[in-house]
């Protein structure tokens, strides 16, 4: 058995966690020793107790203590930033990389020597650039669209990927990188793609619990932290034109909701649209709808589909970069929508009419066991 230690940014309540959670609890079930270490804040959700977590702390904060750290952040602060626009994570993660190379040699005294590092997000990768180390892997969640607009992406790039060891959560987040690195002439030591994967007894068990409250009426769904690039407002566009009859219900909390509020009065929505803000356990919510709708403008893999072909409902999501094909195969493909109002809102229509039964077989691609068991398997080149 192995001693893991997984690395995010933070853990809250958004997909890189979830994920990050289910990888744990599932190799710790296999019997491997894991532990999780938050780089900054608490722990907003816990994996089982056989998994050790490690929060609390803030990582840049305590690498700029003494007098090196306190001149470099200041120099960043006043003068580096603004001659290499976006290059604040190079200096910052100089010294946390650092600090975080001490920690992990300190809890190597006490737990014993780790086998494996997964370092999970872009947030992370930048805090820890600085790391080189045969037992780290970098999991890429997301489209880097961020990196792609700096003008020395070059420079960022190689840092954060040269020579690096890579697994990406989908084939189409895997083509995105590969053409990123491409253009920027940069070679990492190794590519390959794992999904995430979800306990799926566990989701169907919870699916059963009884809600409190429930729409009288039928309901389709969405649930997403409410940001931009979940594009809730052309869901709620495409709502109103799709001129159903049915509620719907948007499960999560975020940025955007006073906005999204605002979006469903000036449509004249109030009566048809409910906010069910987060919610620990959102399977009930899509175990009961007709459907789940996804509006999003790019998803790593699109976990949150997969959790609704659990919950036996099919799902309506845009067609768009990431890896949602890779779970609306056969004749789920039916309910992929163009990225824009009119597509969805017709996408939403055929569902009612003529909705697409769930195909259980193909779920198994996703199993949390079976994908644990990959990163358990990878080898450095």
């Amino acid at each position: 058995m192995k001693q893991i230690l997984i690395i995010l940014r933070r853990l809250q309540h958004g997909g890189i966690e979830k994920a990050t959670i289910n990888l744990a609890n599932a190799l710790a079930t296999q019997g491997h020793q894991v532990h999780i270490w938050v780089l900054r804040g608490q722990a907003m959700q816990m994996p089982n107790s056989s998994v050790i977590v490690h929060a609390g702390g803030d990582l840049e904060r305590t690498a700029r203590k003494g007098l090196s750290g306190a001149l470099l952040h200041l120099l960043n602060r006043t003068l580096l930033r603004f001659i290499f626009p976006g290059s604040g994570f190079i200096w910052n993660g100089w010294l946390s990389s650092r600090r975080a190379k001490q920690q992990v040699a300190t809890w190597e005294e006490e737990f014993g020597h780790f086998d494996q590092i997964i370092i999970r997000g872009q947030g992370a990768f930048e805090l820890l650039w600085n790391w080189q180390d045969s037992r780290l892997w970098q999991v890429v969640e997301g489209s880097m669209m961020k990196l792609r607009s700096y003008r020395w992406k070059r420079w960022f790039c190689r840092l954060l990927f040269q020579n690096k060891q890579v697994v990406c959560v989908s084939h189409g987040i895997a083509s995105m990188l590969s053409g990123l690195l491409q253009a920027t002439d940069v070679k990492p030591a190794k590519v390959c793609v794992i999904h995430n994967g979800l306990p799926m007894a566990d989701i169907k068990r919870l699916a059963n619990t009884p809600l409190p409250v429930m729409p009288s009426a039928p309901y389709l769904v969405h649930v997403s932290r409410l940001v931009p690039v979940k594009n809730q407002k052309m869901l709620l566009e495409a709502f109103k034109l799709a001129g159903l009859s049915c509620q719907l219900v948007i499960v999560g909390d975020g940025s955007e909701r006073a906005s999204l509020e605002q979006k469903v009065a000036e449509l004249g929505l109030t009566d048809r649209v409910i906010f069910a803000g987060h919610q620990d356990n959102p399977y009930p919510w899509m175990a009961g709808a007709e459907a789940f709708v996804l509006s999003s403008r790019s998803e790593g893999l699109g976990m949150v589909l997969i959790e609704s072909l659990v919950c036996g409902t099919q799902v309506i999501a845009t067609d768009v970069p990431g890896g949602i094909r890779e779970i609306l195969t056969g004749e789920q493909m039916r309910l992929l929508s163009a990225p824009n109002a009119e597509a969805l809102a017709d996408k939403m229509r055929e569902a009612m009419s003529h909705p697409v039964p769930v195909d259980e077989t193909l779920l198994a691609r996703f199993d949390d066991m079976a994908m644990a068991q990959r990163f358990v398997e990878l080898q450095a080149p």
